[in-house]
């Protein structure tokens, strides 16, 4: 049912029930009369199939006598706990609110169910990555807009605005040179002496006496610049760059992703992280090695590694021992795991994996929690918590479990 707001509804202007107290037993007696009607009948006015009801037939349905009735609602009316409507019918306008705040959810809930299938759709579709939550369908809906309106500005105005500032940009041009003439000595060596233009505007600022091309000259030497920052020392070296070919860096990439078991989204952080370490001199065996040991480390405690950042740290370490001439072989295990073992943490990873995704998409604990159940059960995983111990309890065999 599609609720009609009467006009001389005023949302602004609703008073708090707590003001009910101030009012005379008998007007809280007959309101609240009123209000246990209009609920029990799941309606907010008095109104038969269009028609408006007279006080007489209000009263009746109140169990009220008229004369009570017609007493006290000039005064329900003048203090807003009971208003009429265009044609006279009498209604609450709390709870004439409260049917507003529930239409409000609904389209709240609705738009947001059609949101999370949108994203789905553009997941499949490969425009998002599967790890990606729909915060990320959001961020980039917000960055097209251009972020909030200011101030004082309405949605049409901040959009007009947007794209009068694109517009400008666009068309703004920069001088190849900002010159000088000699600075007087009455002058602030600090400030500008001479006019600059720039996107045709015309400043007045002092210029230092120094020649400056805005397309050519993008490095400008501390020697020849006016800033505080302390010059580095002669005996301070700049650590060397090694010219890397992207074809390693792509291989390398590869067999990061792969042997780190990282999911295809990673591949431009992987790409980013493994290009500096290659870049610092670290070698591609090196690299790939360091993040080898970590992985099995990782999957000691059945872990899984979901970013690339969580190896930078470890193939820092790695490298630093290699260096030292610390032995960086991996340390036998002191009892080699069995088949069981091995397969409850090969489970558990993987229910880790899943879990992580759901929550991702989801943003509600509790309701992926409700759903874990089944959820394992449609990727033939126990029902068990999410848990290293459980899953070992509940892939250990029952004759060492006894």
């Amino acid at each position: 049912m599609t609720l009609q707001i009467p006009a001389t509804f005023d949302r602004d202007n609703i008073p708090a029930m707590a003001f009910l107290k101030v009012l005379p037993a008998e007007q809280r007696g007959v309101f609240h009369s009123l209000m246990d009607v209009l609920k029990a009948a799941r309606d907010v006015v008095f109104r038969v199939g269009g028609r408006a009801l007279d006080d007489a037939q209000v009263a009746q349905m109140a169990c009220e006598h008229v004369d009570v009735l017609q007493r006290v609602l000039p005064e329900l009316e003048f203090t807003r706990f009971i208003l009429r409507d265009e044609d006279g019918a009498l209604y609450s306008p709390h709870l004439v609110e409260r049917q507003i705040r529930r239409e409000e959810r609904a389209q709240a809930r609705a738009e947001k169910q059609r949101r999370l299938e949108e994203f789905q759709e553009r997941q499949d579709a490969g425009e998002f990555a599967p790890e990606a939550s729909m915060k990320v369908m959001t961020s980039r809906a917000n960055a097209a807009k251009g972020g909030r309106p200011r101030k004082g500005e309405t949605s049409e105005q901040a959009r007009e605005r947007r794209e009068r500032e694109a517009v400008e940009q666009r068309e703004m041009r920069l001088l190849s040179s900002i010159s000088s003439g000699a600075v007087s000595e009455t002058q602030n060596q600090n400030q500008f002496s001479k006019t600059v233009l720039v996107s045709g505007v015309s400043v007045s600022k002092p210029v230092s006496g120094f020649s400056v091309d805005l397309e050519v000259e993008k490095d400008i030497s501390p020697s020849d610049s006016n800033s505080t920052k302390p010059a580095e020392t002669e005996t301070e070296t700049d650590k060397p760059a090694f010219e890397i070919s992207e074809t390693l860096i792509s291989q390398t990439v590869a067999r990061v992703l792969k042997i780190g078991r990282l999911p295809d989204g990673q591949a431009g952080f992987a790409k980013s992280i493994c290009g500096r370490f290659l870049r610092d001199g670290i070698p591609a065996d090196v690299l790939v090695e360091a993040v080898k040991q970590h992985t099995e480390k990782m999957a000691l405690n059945g872990d899984t590694a979901y970013k690339m950042g969580a190896f930078r740290k470890p193939i820092e370490r790695f490298w630093a021992d290699h260096q030292a001439g610390v032995s960086t072989a991996p340390v036998p295990e002191p009892f080699p795991r069995e088949d069981w073992e091995d397969r409850a943490l090969e489970a558990y990873a993987k229910a880790q994996k899943i879990w992580s995704e759901a929550f991702h998409l989801q943003r509600d604990y509790s309701a992926v929690k409700r759903e874990w159940p089944e959820l394992a059960m449609k990727h033939d995983l126990p029902a068990c918590p999410v848990e290293r111990a459980a899953y070992l309890d509940w892939y250990r065999p029952q004759a060492q479990a006894a």
